[in-house]
C-alpha cells in the first residue's frame, strides 16, 4: 500500500479500505467493574478504550476501572495512565524486581488476583503477550470470573526471524 500511495496514487483514484476486523473493543460498561491487564505495547488499545470511556454519558460509566500495566524494566512503563472522568486505579507492574522499584513486582494477573477481587461484576480486557493472555484467562476463570467476561487481544510474532 505504501508504494502505491507514495509513488502511483493520483487524484480521484478509487480506494477500498477495510477497517479493523478484530473483536477487542469496549462492551457495555454501565455499573461494571472493568479490569485492564496490559503488557508492553498492549497498553495502546487500553489507553484508547480509557479515552473513549471519557466521552460516555454519566449513566454509561463503569463503577470502577483498574488498569494493571506490566513491563520487564522501569523504562517499559513509558507513559502516564490517567482518565479524569473515570474511577480509575492504576498499578504499574514490573516482572523483574529492581532495587530502585518500589511498585508491584510479578505478573499483572497475579497482582490483580492477590487483591482477592469479587469477580461477579467484573469484565476483564487483556492485551499483550500470548503467554500473559492464556495465563490470565486460566487464572481468572479458575478464581470465578465468568469466561464470557474475559476479552483479549494477544500479540503474536508474525515472523520466525
Amino acid at each position: 500500500m505504501s508504494r502505491y500511495w507514495f509513488e502511483q496514487a493520483k487524484s480521484n483514484d478509487l480506494l477500498r479500505l477495510h477497517g479493523p476486523l478484530g473483536t477487542f473493543f469496549l462492551r457495555k460498561t454501565a455499573g461494571r467493574d472493568l479490569v485492564f491487564l496490559a503488557t508492553g505495547t498492549g497498553i495502546a488499545p487500553v489507553k484508547a478504550m480509557l479515552e473513549s470511556m471519557g466521552e460516555l454519558p454519566a449513566e454509561q460509566l463503569p463503577r470502577s476501572v483498574h488498569v494493571l500495566w506490566g513491563g520487564r524494566r522501569m523504562q517499559d512503563i513509558y507513559c502516564e495512565i490517567a482518565a479524569p472522568r473515570l474511577p480509575l486505579t492504576y498499578t504499574p507492574v514490573l516482572s523483574r524486581g529492581l532495587p530502585e522499584w518500589t511498585g508491584a513486582v510479578g505478573y499483572v494477573q497475579n497482582i490483580y488476583l492477590a487483591q482477592r477481587p469479587a469477580l461477579d461484576q467484573v469484565t476483564v480486557y487483556a492485551c499483550g503477550s500470548d503467554a500473559m493472555i492464556h495465563s490470565a484467562r486460566t487464572a481468572l476463570v479458575a478464581a470465578g470470573l465468568p469466561e464470557r467476561q474475559f476479552f483479549s487481544d494477544a500479540f503474536v510474532c508474525s515472523s520466525t526471524s
